[in-house]
């Protein structure tokens, strides 16, 4: 038998229980355990008697103001999230007595400025996150007293600088964001403080120089954003080796500038990210400090493709790392949009060989350099004195001599370009030929056909053409007199003469020998009686002569036949 004491004991605790129970989860609320989730229910103020709850999300919500004592009530809570709503006031007694809070998450308002101590009750505070408001401005104190702090986000704000040694107690602060404000220089103490600080985030912001100055003492270092500034130049003018730092992003800068000992402080990068800037080419002091990369982009910057980028050609050569697979030249306009390595290789940029000489041999180089030819002089220190007989020494120094036949070897190159793209052209259209003979036998035999029908047709017009040009064959008297009875033939009606066909011509009848009128009809009876003695004789060959004795006939006749003697 249960004894009543124990009954009612425990009807006591069961009693004590619920009022508890009713008020750490509101109405509308989603609890889970001592957790309270509030979110999206459009609420104006924080609910009341939630003294022992543990983690309280207000997010998405219609708060606009945190007064002063406002959450004094929860005293137990871990983590507060009042992200999402429309707070423009936060006043400085806020978060009084939250001293457990060690998340506080005050992103996506329209907060403007926080006063000095808003933070101070909160020493176990180690994330505290700020992004998306207006802020533009931190006071100097605003971070005081949070020495456990490890994470802080300041992106997406309005701020325009950052107050000197404002993280001076930040002491375990491992990850800053920065990010998308409006900073336009930093100070040298700055960041003054955060030993621990691995990450630091100032991309999208309005700075014009990068001066890895600002950093110092950062001995934790491992990743630095700055990429999307406005930056022109990256110096170092502090005597500070960052061992840990292993990734650097200058991306989307203006860059044109970079000192040649920037890269000897950090020894252990790994990655860097120059793409998208200003950069035509590089000292062969910083290519040398780049010994430990693994991974680096360049391109999209104004690469000048002289033999100004012969050592960066070479280095990319031998980089076996993860780097950008094409790199194209801004300059000249002759090499414009060509690929870096393939235009150092065409244009043979880089092909020149040192020779070692002294100054003696100047004169010569000099006398070279005016005949058209160019020296260029590597690095050297002269270093001329007197030695103690009177006897002078010179030192040597390399001379490298070029010959600027970039123009000539691009010509080259834009021909054997053409070429080859005209062999290829050719060896597809043969490819074409091939391919539809293999698979369309039939329409090539009717192609064929039809040729051979045209050729036939064209041969046959012009056979018929040449038939008709051909016409009926005439005859005409070849005679050949001699020097003697040239004149005689008519009158004595003696003489030799041959006749032959030859091929028919065509000759324009004019009159000749003086007749005219009635006078012709005489002249045609005289050809008449001459055709007939030439007729009948037989001692004159079918050669010139005939035709010289025919032509003395003529004109003896012209001139006998008015005299009467023709009639005799």
């Amino acid at each position: 038998r249960t004894p009543p004491g124990l009954i009612l004991c425990s009807l006591g605790i069961f009693l004590r229980t619920v009022p508890l129970v009713e008020g750490v989860c509101p109405r509308l609320c989603r609890c889970d355990s001592k957790l309270l989730y509030c979110e999206g229910l459009n609420l104006t103020d924080i609910p009341q008697n939630l003294s022992s709850a543990m983690g309280l999300s207000m997010r998405e919500n219609n708060l606009t103001e945190l007064r002063e004592g406002q959450l004094s009530g929860l005293s137990q809570l871990t983590w507060l999230y009042l992200d999402h709503n429309n707070i423009d006031i936060v006043e400085e007694g806020a978060f009084n007595r939250l001293r457990r809070v060690k998340e506080l998450d005050l992103s996506s308002n329209r907060i403007e400025s926080l006063p000095n101590g808003t933070f101070k009750p909160l020493p176990n505070l180690r994330i505290l996150d700020l992004s998306y408001n207006r802020l533009q401005a931190l006071e100097p104190d605003l971070f005081h007293g949070l020495r456990k702090l490890t994470n802080l986000h300041l992106r997406y704000n309005a701020l325009k600088f950052v107050p000197v040694r404002i993280f001076q107690d930040c002491r375990s602060m491992q990850f800053l964001d920065l990010g998308y404000n409006q900073l336009q220089s930093l100070a040298r103490n700055s960041f003054a403080g955060l030993f621990k600080l691995s990450e630091l985030h100032l991309e999208h912001n309005e700075l014009v120089k990068v001066n890895l100055a600002h950093f110092p003492r950062l001995i934790s270092l491992r990743t630095l954003y700055m990429h999307n500034n406005r930056a022109t130049i990256v110096v170092n003018t502090l005597e500070w080796t960052w061992h840990f730092l292993e990734k650097i992003d200058l991306s989307s800068n203006e860059i044109e500038y970079i000192e040649p000992h920037v890269f000897e402080s950090s020894p252990s990068l790994k990655v860097l990210m120059l793409d998208s800037n200003r950069l035509a080419a590089l000292d062969q002091r910083i290519l040398d400090s780049w010994s430990s990369l693994d991974s680096i982009t360049l391109a999209g910057n104004e690469w000048e493709c002289s033999r100004n980028v012969c050592a960066l050609a070479s280095w990319l050569s031998a980089f076996r790392g993860q780097r950008d697979s094409s790199l194209q030249c801004s300059s000249p306009d002759t090499a414009q949009g060509e690929d870096m390595l393939d235009a150092v290789y065409a244009f043979q940029l880089c092909e020149d060989t040192p020779l070692e000489v002294t100054t003696a041999g100047l004169y010569a180089s000099t006398r070279d350099l005016a005949q058209g030819g160019s020296v260029l002089l590597g690095p050297f220190t002269p270093n001329p004195y007197e030695g103690e007989g009177g006897e002078v020494v010179t030192s040597s120094f390399t001379v490298t001599v070029a010959h600027d036949d970039l123009e000539s070897t691009m010509q080259i190159h834009k021909v054997v370009t053409g070429t080859m793209a005209l062999i290829f052209s050719f060896l597809i259209i043969v490819l074409m030929l091939y391919v539809a003979w293999k698979c369309f036998p039939a329409g090539i035999r009717q192609l064929r056909q039809c040729f051979s029908s045209q050729r036939r047709k064209q041969k046959q017009k012009q056979s018929m053409q040449q038939m008709a040009a051909i016409s009926t064959p005439e005859y005409y008297v070849d005679y050949k007199p001699n020097h003697i009875e040239g004149a005689l033939v008519i009158i004595n009606e003696y003489g030799s003469c041959t006749c032959q066909q030859q091929p028919s011509r065509e000759c324009e009848v004019k009159p000749c020998f003086g007749y005219s009128g009635e006078g012709i009809n005489a002249g045609l009876m005289d050809y008449i009686i001459l055709y007939r003695h030439l007729s009948t004789a037989s001692h004159c060959d079918i050669k010139g002569e005939c035709f010289m004795q025919l032509t003395v006939t003529l004109l003896a006749l012209a001139y006998v036949r008015p005299s009467g003697i023709m009639a005799t």
